[in-house]
């Protein structure tokens, strides 16, 4: 059943034919709203009848079915789209047998959840083309905040990150020395948001208060060592 107030909802267009994501848990609920609010036509699947109904005020198409069972794949339409999720991660052999499936159904861009690096290793294997680690990435990611001198924080790579900050005593007040930043601490500032305004190239601001905000780019260790020196 489609959302009657769907359209009204819709964020900022992602402009991608429609996804059908099976396994509608905790991940697969949350990336299937996303997607629809963003104007994506999201279909879904799932074993429980009760998250099916509970994800159906989102979703362009919801339905209760076995994802491990072929057949039910292709009543549902799978083999048509260019774009499955596959989002069980509780149960490792109905995971692995609905990407078996979709990978014999020649979905061209399955992307799949997994629980471990040994489910990953099994996902790949199997030919799933993208597996992501999110309770990982969110650990990850959480213990970077913890410490609370970051106000949010993302990794790109190994080596690679942002966060997002309010500027250090020292940076107050005056205009970013961008090189004297990299010679000291090995980061950059990207981005910053005024106090009463929108987030906007550092170019554009000539020095920085105390109600701001900052996102700032380098290696995760670096980034520390900055949140570190906040006088």
């Amino acid at each position: 059943m489609v959302n009657v107030n769907r359209q009204n909802r819709i964020r900022g267009r992602i402009d991608i034919p429609p996804v059908v994501v099976l396994g509608l848990g905790r991940f697969g609920a949350s990336l299937a709203e996303e997607l629809s609010l963003h104007g994506v036509e999201v279909l879904g699947m799932d074993s429980d009848a009760r998250l099916v109904q509970e994800c159906s005020t989102f979703l362009a198409d919801a339905a209760t079915g076995d994802t491990t069972d072929r057949e039910t794949l292709i009543q549902f339409g799978v083999h048509e789209v260019e774009r499955v999720v596959l989002g069980i991660g509780s149960s490792l052999e109905a995971s692995v047998l609905t990407a078996s499936n979709l990978v014999d159904l020649e979905v061209p861009n399955i992307w799949a959840k997994a629980d471990s690096d040994a489910h990953a290793k099994i996902l790949t294997q199997v030919g799933v083309h993208n597996v992501v680690r999110p309770e990982r990435d969110t650990g990850r990611r959480v213990a970077h905040l913890i410490g609370g001198r970051f106000k949010d924080f993302a990794q790109f790579d190994e080596d690679y990150g942002m966060i997002k900050l309010s500027p250090p005593a020292s940076m107050l007040g005056k205009p970013i020395d961008a090189q004297k930043l990299w010679q000291r601490f090995r980061v950059r500032v990207v981005s910053i948001r005024p106090a009463q305004g929108m987030w906007q190239p550092v170019d554009n601001v000539s020095a920085l208060s105390a109600g701001d905000q900052i996102i700032v780019a380098g290696a995760p260790e670096d980034l520390e060592v900055f949140g570190e020196n906040r006088g």
